[in-house]
């Protein structure tokens, strides 16, 4: 099979490989030092403040994913979007975030009585900054990922997280509490504001063009609905959770979903920038598709199966040795919840080629089960505790996840045998990973706790690699294969000159 690399070189005049070297960097080092900042914020603060700044940050994800998202994904799924595309974008964005943000100010005290959860409403009122900021950024970004300047992306990424973590480190060391979190956020959204427009030569112009608003409206407004299911699918769990466990055990939720989805975004979003941008230039090409689709997949789930397999095993070890024996209550659902990682990661893919290929009311209508689903298990769950809901999510998830693989293979005409054969070496060399971990665990020798767990590390990979060897070794060669030879052909230095 070959690489989808070689035949894109044809299409796109960037190498993929530069895009992805440029969009790994913003997303691993940026999430890597997003999590170093989490797990020092998280050991300086109680689990009560992280509960509280979680269900607040609800809100927040609520108007990116409904008003933000939806226009700017419009623009991006667009073939050749024009200067007036990208105009109409910014001053639509900009204009619905900002009356998002008047309306969440004004609510805030509202909410806060509902809830019952104290300091909320300072919370809400912080983040209405953010949303109004992220506003005046997104067309930008946007412009940014569509053009594949990803280097441009990674510097925003990593001035903006260390500069607002920096800040939310001080403010927590000197007994700020849960406005250290709420300062860090501000001060992440600001910069991150800044440097958008620094790196970016595109700017918004005052022409606007009711066509093109029209059409980014009109797609968009499937996209809204997507990110409205999206957002019941993805946050109903913190929900129900802080209803019935009030601000402690959304702490500890919080905590496990938030290691799972940093692993998942360094990872998934990485690849899928440039997978979103690579498929969206290839609508006319199937077979290029198709090929891009299962390559995508078998590197990514070859990456990812043993990470998330790994932290479900060594979860308490993990626990304990960042965060402190104050954070225990979170292993367990640090285990369970771990499974939707590797399917975020390689789930990803099936969005993007349902947006790239014009199907946006089918993620809708998917979406919409995925929610109505959601709900329906966490009313059942919810009374039982944190561990019910969280299996409650994995198991709705896991049932679920076969619709939209079919959408984007039905897309695509890909035989599901061939996405099968994709995944099972990564599957099969995770589980006996897994099986070897636990067995060992129970019989190691007293060690100091990070002996433990680098012992347990360095085991897990070796067998993970020998189980892939044994019973995959042709396509393991050919993923090795591909990217050495398309890395030792990039010169980094000529791709930093060139973006």
């Amino acid at each position: 099979m070959t690489g989808f690399y070689l035949r894109h070189e044809i299409i796109k005049p960037r190498s993929i490989v530069s895009g992805v070297i440029w969009s790994a960097l913003d997303s691993a080092v940026g999430q890597a030092l997003a999590l170093a900042i989490y797990v020092i914020m998280a050991r300086l603060l109680s689990p009560q403040i992280l509960g509280i700044v979680a269900t607040g940050a609800l809100a927040l994800d609520f108007c990116r994913a409904v008003l933000i998202e939806s226009i700017a994904i419009a623009v991006q799924a667009r073939a050749e979007p024009k200067d007036e595309d990208y105009t109409a974008s910014f001053w639509l964005i900009a204009g619905l975030s900002l009356l998002a943000a008047l309306l969440l100010f004004a609510a805030s005290g509202v909410i806060e009585r509902l809830s019952g959860l104290a300091d909320l409403a300072v919370v809400l009122k912080g983040f209405c900054i953010v949303v109004a900021v992220q506003g005046l950024s997104r067309t930008h970004e946007a412009w940014l990922t569509r053009n594949q300047l990803f280097r441009s992306l990674a510097i925003r990424s990593l001035s903006s997280i260390s500069i607002g973590g920096a800040v939310g480190i001080v403010l927590a060391s000197q007994g700020y509490g849960i406005l250290a979190l709420v300062g860090q956020l501000v001060s992440t959204s600001l910069i991150s504001l800044v440097s958008l427009w620094t790196l970016t030569p595109w700017r918004p112009g005052l022409r606007f063009s009711r066509r093109s608003a029209a059409e980014l409206l009109s797609y968009g407004r499937y996209v809204a609905l997507t990110g409205i299911t999206n957002f019941a699918n993805a946050n109903s769990d913190l929900i129900f959770v802080t209803w019935y466990t009030g601000a402690a055990g959304a702490g500890f939720y919080s905590l496990a979903k938030r290691l799972v989805n940093a692993v998942s975004t360094v990872i998934g979003n990485a690849l899928n920038r440039v997978f979103f941008a690579t498929i969206a230039g290839l609508q006319h090409d199937r077979e290029a598709s198709r090929s891009t689709l299962v390559d995508f997949v078998m590197y990514t789930s070859m990456l990812t199966a043993p990470i998330f397999a790994g932290i479900a095993a060594l979860a308490p070890d993990l626990i304990v040795d960042f965060f402190g024996s104050k954070w225990i209550e979170a292993a367990p659902l640090l285990s369970i919840i771990s499974v939707t990682g590797f399917l975020t990661t390689i789930g990803l893919y099936n969005h993007s080629v349902i947006l790239a290929f014009g199907k946006p009311h089918w993620q809708t209508w998917l979406t919409l089960i995925y929610a109505a689903s959601n709900i329906a298990i966490f009313i059942v769950a919810a009374p039982f505790g944190l561990v019910a809901i969280a299996v409650g999510y994995v198991v709705r998830a896991v049932l679920l996840y076969p619709l939209s693989a079919g959408a984007s293979l039905r897309i695509l005409s890909i035989a599901v045998r061939r996405y099968l054969s994709a995944l099972m070496p990564a599957l099969g060399g995770s589980a006996l990973m897994v099986a070897v971990i636990v067995g060992v665990s129970h019989t190691l020798p007293s060690l100091s706790p990070w002996l433990r767990l680098a012992s347990l590390i360095v085991l897990g990979a070796s067998i993970y690699l020998f189980a892939v060897l044994l019973t995959a070794r042709p396509a393991a060669f050919r993923v090795w294969h591909e990217l050495s030879i398309r890395i030792r052909r990039s010169p980094l230095r000529k791709y930093g000159q060139e973006e």
